[in-house]
């Protein structure tokens, strides 16, 4: 009889080994099932191991490579020490132990547990063992997860990598401190943004200056750091794009923006941002507070940038008085600049150009602007009308209920799959009420996935809104205060002034023209 020895050592078996117990080491897994096979005179025809690996992947390079083996039959029996060195996955049970193992005429043995598939009368146990198995890894998973959210609640970084801009602390592996080396980068990134220039423009410069992206970067200090974007030697949009929208450089410690599917599988999902950990200060910030939100509001307003990539004073702001469609830039033969109503210009349009030059309409915005700033510099007057409402508050508060209810509710769901399957195993339960209880139980649990994912998604809106609204009250006085002297209009006062802008069309009998201004407070 040829034997095919499979062993495996795994990170979950991390705690016994430190308390000295080396039991479930490779080696010792090795010797003891190579004295077992010579007591029963079975030839040894290979030994497959597989370290780091858990019990449930089923990509393990031996592993797989024992089960190519035993299909072309180059052995008579599987040994391992217990069957979940083998396996803790409960359908790699059914599918090789009690299926392709015996198609195969393969034998199955673990002496420490007892399992040997010649003997028909233990096939339960097996099952039992098998489940039994999956919970205790399913068990762990929670349980490290829990600890990883504890630790992310305490402010502590647990990646594997540290965002750009940054690096570990000497004293401390999960404290974050700045790298001085390509921090003054970041700041030249929202610099670039706040001024009016597009990602695709910043990614330029920051080319043409010859600055390594992240991963270059990351690689340079001998950080073995692998990115699977297809070009890592240039900076590109969406590389800004994530910098300008992370959290990380005002100080703040983002953590748990995606999961595994489940502990079987090593697909990640992203998560609502309702279930993003979120510590603030837990480290020196790069950008300003104020800096940060303002480029969030500019990232809002999704601007329509110029073919250089840069803005123009008043992009995404112009609609008609009458249509309510949007004003485009334009330039006649001579060079004049001005704005006109899209709807004049569809075939059959039913509107007027509403035409109004680019320096008239610069000029008078400036203008209302400094009023603005005079009739407001006493910053008690600015309305308050974007602060958080109670309606909110109870809305937020309703939903957050919601949400732990559908997952208490899911929970008592897989309890209860649980049961009925212990229930089918030990013969309680006939296969085909098996098969209906749990056809209607994954359907409801599927429903209630659904119905929970939509209450998150409304709970994460009501909570950016919230934020937002906090930070307007926050800023409203230093919006006032820092461009109360401003010498010359920019994107950056009209974006942070200006809502939206209505053109009227012109009255050439009077010589005037409606321009309504919609202001942000």
């Amino acid at each position: 009889m040829k034997v095919a020895i499979y062993c495996r050592l795994s990170r979950e078996d991390d705690d016994k080994l430190h308390e000295n117990d080396e039991s479930e080491s490779i080696q010792n897994q090795k010797s003891m099932l190579i004295n077992y096979a010579i007591e029963r005179s079975w030839d040894i025809y290979n030994i497959y191991c597989d370290e780091d690996y858990s019990g449930i992947d089923s990509e393990r390079p031996e592993f797989n490579k024992l089960l190519e083996d035993a299909k072309n039959h180059k052995f008579d029996i599987v040994l391992c020490k217990t069957q979940s060195r083998f396996t803790r996955d409960m359908e790699i049970v059914e599918k090789y132990l009690h299926n392709k193992f015996i198609e195969w005429n393969i034998r199955f043995v673990s002496p420490v547990d007892h399992v040997d598939t010649l003997d028909k009368g233990n096939k339960k146990s097996r099952q039992i063992n098998g489940l039994v198995n999956e919970w205790y890894l399913e068990d762990l998973s929670e349980n490290i997860r829990k600890t990883f959210d504890s630790k992310r609640k305490q402010g502590l970084h647990i990646g594997s990598f540290v965002c750009y801009g940054y690096k570990r602390s000497p004293e401390n592996k999960n404290k974050l401190v700045v790298d001085t080396e390509v921090a003054n980068v970041i700041k030249l990134i929202f610099n670039l943004y706040e001024q009016g220039n597009g990602v695709t423009k910043i990614a330029q410069i920051l080319n043409d200056k010859g600055i390594l992206t992240p991963t270059k970067y990351k690689q340079s200090q001998g950080i073995n750091f692998k990115n699977q974007g297809k070009n890592i030697d240039y900076w590109c949009e969406s590389t800004v794009s994530k910098i300008l929208k992370n959290e990380v450089y005002i100080g703040n410690l983002v953590q748990g923006y995606n999961r595994k599917v489940s502990y079987k599988s090593k697909k990640m999902k992203n998560q609502p941002k309702s279930e993003w950990i979120i510590v603030e200060n837990t480290h020196e910030p790069i950008i300003t507070k104020e800096q940060f939100y303002k480029v969030q509001e500019i990232f809002k307003s999704k601007t329509r940038r110029c073919k250089n990539g840069e803005v123009h004073l008043f992009a995404n702001k112009l609609v008609c008085l009458d249509c309510g469609t949007k004003l485009y830039k334009c330039q006649n033969d001579r060079g004049y600049i001005y704005f006109s109503c899209k709807g004049s210009k569809k075939l059959y349009g039913t509107c007027t150009t509403h035409s109004i030059g680019y320096e008239n309409l610069k000029n008078l915005v400036t203008e209302k602007i400094r009023e603005k700033i005079l009739a407001f510099y006493n910053f008690d007057k600015i309305s308050d009308d974007l602060f958080i409402s109670n309606d909110n508050l109870n809305k937020t508060k309703l939903l957050q209920k919601k949400v732990d209810m559908l997952s208490k509710e899911m929970e008592d769901i897989n309890k209860a799959i649980k049961e009925l399957y212990l229930n089918k195993v030990s013969g309680k339960v006939p296969e085909d009420v098996f098969d209906d209880l749990n056809s209607s139980f994954l359907s409801d649990k599927s429903a209630k996935q659904k119905e929970l994912e939509k209450v998150q998604n409304d709970l994460s809106s009501l909570k950016e809104k919230e934020l937002n609204s906090k930070f307007i009250k926050e800023q409203k006085e230093k919006i006032i205060n820092h461009f109360k002297d401003f010498k010359e209009l920019n994107y950056d006062i009209v974006n942070s002034f200006i809502d939206y802008i209505e053109i009227g069309e012109k009255d050439k009998q009077k010589n005037t023209q409606d321009v309504v201004i919609h202001w942000n407070f």
